[in-house]
């Protein structure tokens, strides 16, 4: 029974708002996967798969601009004209952050390909399809602001008609310009770039004349304050750095070596399918713990254990799902080496278990708290420490990559992350 009644305190309205939200882009993005794999050229998903890494960089910026916002604007919610300001200068400052990184990856496109490890013989190939995604990088970045500016007035509305407009372009253009069938212009892999970039525009356009139709004058002619970016910068300092650290482990330790071992294209796969379908529920929810503790503290006493009991169906659904697996990607995603794919994410199964009570409780209260601090002490003892060890072991040669190996490597390290996590999470609560 007192299970029972702690999932009632859990806001469902919410919750499958952003569910809904997050389940659009996971359609298309298996649609997606689902042309490559009819791709004559078998080399289309290991340059596709390249974007993992570039989209480490957007991620460092995004986690240290976007997510202290839950925090920052729901502060603002009862003054129309503070929160009005916060919008109009975050595009900007967003916008010339995004336009400068985006600028140096075009430029050093090769090289970081290169750096990467990616097969000689693509290395050309992928350096172009990347440098068209950095300017559908720029695109997206914007209007995923305006996404949580959404969010954090409650627009479930908005939110809907901008993800299906996303789905269903998405789906359409990548038909005529990925896709094998006769309709196709067959522009390969770069197909999906230019198909991000026009989606992008259609999106971020069609947000600001939303934003509008609600009382935002994004483009109006009024003197801007620029103040409380000293705020902003100060919470997203931590989440950045932290961020940085995360991604930058990841990329050398988990991405490079995959690369090496030439076994990128499953990987990608592998992750796609658990983030975009497997853990979808646990992300869905960690955005409602972000947003609930930033409007009301209490909340973390009131529903913490409603979150808690909601994340253990979600683990309990994971492990029942197993068997369903190998038909969804064989069938629905359209993976060759589908074997492969779901060792991969059964490797990884317990290691993710433990990440959705992390990312459920611990992250998402520390973020709706503006803790980012946090954040940062807990990747300074895994991206630093943990995976410092390992790259140690690996020029020390006792560390032999493989695919396996890696999956275990990154796996155990989401493990331990549970670790300092629980105790700074121990500690808040004092």
């Amino acid at each position: 029974m007192k299970f029972l009644k702690a999932l009632k305190s859990v806001n469902y309205r919410l919750f499958f708002a952003i569910f809904a939200t997050m389940l659009f882009p996971s359609v298309y993005q298996t649609v997606r996967i689902y042309f490559l794999g009819n791709l004559p050229n078998e080399w289309g998903i290991s340059i596709a798969s390249q974007l993992s890494w570039v989209n480490l960089f957007y991620e460092v910026v995004q986690e240290a601009l976007i997510l202290p916002l839950f925090f920052l604007l729901g502060k603002s919610l009862n003054n129309h004209n503070e929160l009005e300001n916060k919008i109009r200068t975050g595009i900007l400052t967003t916008a010339f952050i995004y336009i400068v990184l985006s600028a140096l990856i075009f430029i050093f496109a090769k090289p970081l390909v290169k750096f990467m490890a990616q097969n000689k013989n693509l290395i050309d190939e992928t350096a172009r399809y990347i440098r068209l995604e950095t300017v559908a990088a720029l695109f997206s970045t914007l209007w995923r602001f305006l996404f949580l500016v959404f969010i954090t007035l409650k627009k479930d509305f908005f939110i809907y008609i901008l993800l299906g407009i996303q789905a269903v372009l998405s789906i359409i253009l990548d038909t005529f310009l990925v896709s094998t069938l006769p309709v196709s212009i067959n522009l390969g892999v770069n197909g999906i770039a230019v198909s991000n970039i026009i989606v992008n525009v259609c999106i971020l356009a069609v947000s600001f004349f939303l934003l509008s139709k609600d009382g935002f004058q994004i483009f109006k002619k009024t003197q801007l304050d620029f103040s409380w970016l000293k705020e902003w910068f100060s919470v997203g300092k931590f989440s950045g750095t932290e961020s940085f650290l995360r991604n930058f482990a990841f990329m050398m330790m988990v991405v490079r070596m995959v690369n090496v071992v030439s076994e990128q294209g499953n990987y990608w796969i592998a992750n796609n399918f658990i983030w975009n379908w497997l853990l979808l529920p646990a992300l869905s929810l960690a955005d409602v713990v972000k947003k609930e503790i930033a409007e009301d503290q209490e909340n973390i006493s009131s529903k913490t254990f409603g979150y808690i009991c909601l994340s253990c169906v979600f683990a309990l659904t994971w492990i029942f799902s197993i068997s369903l697996w190998k038909p969804f990607l064989k069938f629905v995603m359209n993976v060759a080496e589908y074997e492969t794919v779901f060792r991969i994410a059964l490797i990884e199964t317990g290691f993710y278990i433990t990440f959705i009570f992390n990312t459920c409780i611990f992250d998402a209260t520390f973020y709706g708290l503006g803790k980012t601090n946090y954040m940062l002490i807990q990747s300074v003892c895994i991206d630093v420490v943990y995976y410092g060890i390992m790259f140690i072991l690996y020029c020390a040669g006792i560390f032999v990559p493989s695919l396996i190996g890696i999956c275990l490597m990154f796996g155990i390290g989401m493990s331990l992350d549970f670790i300092p996590s629980a105790i700074l999470y121990a500690h808040l609560l004092k």
